[in-house]
């Protein structure tokens, strides 16, 4: 249950650590979807220095420290409409509030084990576009290099809201990390109710919680 590919989740763990950029010097958000995806990775790639000798000992602690950068420009309660589907219509405010929780410490815990992985990767913004006449979405498309492998194409789909550009979607060589989750809780609900998904992943989340902080 919720195994995914882990080239889906490395980009979210890449994003926020392997690229460079100059960091704002102050709290302004950025003006641009491109200046957003360039000054998450430079804030987080600094911070990852600070922390690179407790990476290997306690990933966990590392990726809550980024996170923290992170989670601001990250639309969590979109990304969970999105991956709950109709579950999430159907959902009192409770169960959305748990799922949203859930759903949250789960993307957290897979930037753990992508540290974990780390091999030199670099990651190279390369450009961004509108996706609408209006211009409050957009994506910012980027490519990841391993040393020895192909270029892995991402792309990063932002929107405009509460004055800053959020992310809401990653999408690896084609393949969307909203839509993989989707389908693995939608194949889920097929079988139990959303009270019991929920309440699988927040036990999941919880045993990752414990192992990682070892």
């Amino acid at each position: 249950m919720f195994e995914l590919t882990r080239c889906i989740t490395m980009p979210l763990g890449l994003i926020v650590a392997f690229s460079g950029a100059p960091a704002l010097a102050d709290d302004t958000p950025p003006a641009t979807p491109l200046a957003t995806i360039r000054t998450i990775t430079a804030e987080s790639l600094a911070a990852l220095q600070v922390n690179t000798a407790a990476l290997s000992k306690n990933p966990a602690r590392v990726a809550a420290r980024i996170a923290g950068i992170v989670d601001p420009y990250l639309d969590f309660s979109i990304m969970s409409e999105e991956v709950l589907g109709v579950g999430w219509r159907r959902a009192d405010p409770q169960q959305r509030t748990r799922f949203t929780q859930a759903f949250k410490q789960l993307l957290t815990d897979d930037y753990a084990a992508v540290f974990k992985q780390y091999t030199g990767q670099t990651i190279k913004v390369t450009d961004s576009r509108w996706e609408d006449a209006i211009h409050d979405r957009a994506t910012v498309s980027s490519r990841i290099e391993s040393p020895g492998a192909q270029p892995i194409q991402v792309d990063y789909h932002l929107f405009h809201t509460g004055g800053r550009w959020k992310v809401y979607d990653v999408v690896v060589d084609g393949v969307s990390l909203l839509i993989n989750y989707r389908e693995v809780f939608a194949s889920e609900l097929q079988h139990e109710s959303l009270d019991g998904l929920i309440t699988r992943l927040e036990q999941k989340v919880s045993t990752l919680g414990s192992s990682g902080s070892q």
